[in-house]
């Protein structure tokens, strides 16, 4: 915890409640089962309160926005905040019925519960706090009252991590933060196209065509009442402050979005002379997103690099290396993904970013087999992933073998986006009879 609030740049929330989960259940996958479930559970009751509230149409379609949305799939189902973060602003979302305490309780305590899984609360607090102003039966004079009065004992229980946001996690702001136009990109990617798939792929454009036709569809037909859609309003607003703040530009922070589009584009008043036109444009979105699922489940072609990596192939692959090696390898990955798999099966690993760095008994051997597997940077700094790379180099070694996993069809575009993109999702290099690993100072854990 003191770690996660000196150097991070996420509030502790979500790192708590994985851990106090692997505490109890003892395996990480039962920890992403658990997290999974209540995704599950915050989607049913999403769906079947907009049933209820809005009739079985409506719920239809909030179950192919929401319920079939690649994003929710490939984010919540995993160890990060948005996962907590997600099902419980769909939880929010859903404004009670009954008034009283209670109703203002579940708004404040909501979004104090986001606000100690991820800062996205800033984003998303305004949008809630006006949904519930406006659906509120009160009288102006009661909901101002309950306004400052929860407000205050809001601002009591998350001042201490407010105040760590201000004085040392906004300092760390540059890894999360994008220009204008990454923004703009990414709010395609994530809410015109769907993360489940390349945005300039069939299903991603048709993903745009089926989105954008719904949106024309739903102001042609009743513009005015459309307009007034308080989910309109909140989503709008929502999408205005993700983008200008340059959040927008790491698409999956957009998943925070969903909830908010899928609700407007549920509750929007189609007309009877448009109804057959939207439903074919809604027909298009559950096709692109069933896509966008199964590329989640199979983990190929979707919008995150590392997920797309063929982890237990590689591990196969390097079982039958590490046996010829006579068990002297080490292994270069500067992938999270991968470098936990192989630390986790035993395997020597050289890492910048794992906290315990090789022994230096094994950087000043020399070794039979030394595997770099060359995945996408991420967010890591250029001159860093350019160092790590130049620094190979120094290696000695007597001979060399090249070959790759997973190859990006889309390949030729991302390049042009980003000159760091690979063909393929992991290349490998094993070099034979190496010696002078102790010369690559940049593989070794930054301390």
């Amino acid at each position: 915890m003191h770690y996660v609030q000196t150097t991070d740049v996420h509030p502790p929330g979500s790192y708590f409640i994985d851990w106090l989960l692997f505490t109890v259940l003892g395996k990480w996958s039962l920890v992403r089962l658990f997290i999974s479930l209540i995704t599950a559970i915050s989607l049913i009751y999403a769906i079947l309160s907009t049933i209820n509230r809005n009739g079985a149409f409506s719920g239809i379609i909030l179950f192919i926005l929401l319920g079939l949305n690649p994003a929710i799939l490939l984010w919540c189902t995993s160890l990060r905040w948005y996962a907590l973060f997600v099902p419980v602003l769909i939880w929010l979302t859903i404004v009670p019925k009954q008034q009283g305490w209670q109703y203002w309780a579940k708004c404040f305590g909501g979004l104090l519960i986001l606000g100690y899984l991820g800062y996205a609360v800033f984003i998303v607090s305004i949008p809630i706090l006006i949904l519930y102003w406006v659906e509120s039966q009160s009288r102006t004079k009661d909901k101002i009252r309950n306004f400052i009065l929860y407000g205050i004992l809001f601002l009591i229980l998350y001042s201490y991590q407010l105040s760590v946001f201000l004085n040392v996690h906004i300092h760390n702001k540059d890894s999360q933060i994008s220009s204008l136009l990454r923004s703009f990109i990414g709010f395609y990617t994530a809410q015109i196209s769907n993360q489940g798939v390349f945005p300039l792929s069939i299903p991603g454009l048709l993903a745009s065509i089926a989105t954008l036709g719904i949106i024309t569809t739903i102001f042609y037909s009743n513009f005015h009442i459309n307009l007034k859609n308080k989910y309109f309003a909140i989503y709008l607003f929502a999408a205005i402050f993700s983008i200008i703040t340059g959040l927008a530009g790491k698409f999956r922070n957009l998943v925070i979005l969903v909830p908010f589009q899928a609700l407007w584009i549920s509750t929007a008043k189609i007309e009877t002379p448009q109804k057959k036109l939207y439903i074919i444009f809604l027909s298009f979105l559950m096709i692109s997103n069933l896509w966008g699922d199964f590329n989640v489940i199979i983990r190929q072609n979707t919008s995150k690099n590392d997920y797309n990596i063929p982890v237990k192939q590689i591990l196969m692959d390097l079982s039958i290396e590490k046996e010829k090696s006579k068990n002297d390898m080490v292994i270069l990955c500067h992938s999270r993904l991968l470098s936990w798999n192989l630390q986790n099966a035993g395997y020597l690993v050289a890492d910048p970013f794992f906290y315990k760095p090789l022994p230096k008994k094994i950087l000043l051997s020399k070794h039979n087999c030394i595997v770099v597997l060359k995945t996408w940077p991420g967010s890591m700094a250029e001159k860093q992933y350019k160092m790590l790379y130049d620094e190979i180099n120094l290696l000695s070694y007597v001979n060399s073998v090249k070959y790759s996993y997973g190859r990006d069809d889309f390949y030729v575009l991302k390049k042009k986006m980003d000159t760091r993109f690979q063909e393929y999702s992991v290349e490998v290099t094993k070099y034979y009879d190496v010696e002078n690993l102790v010369a690559l100072k940049a593989w070794q854990p930054i301390q």
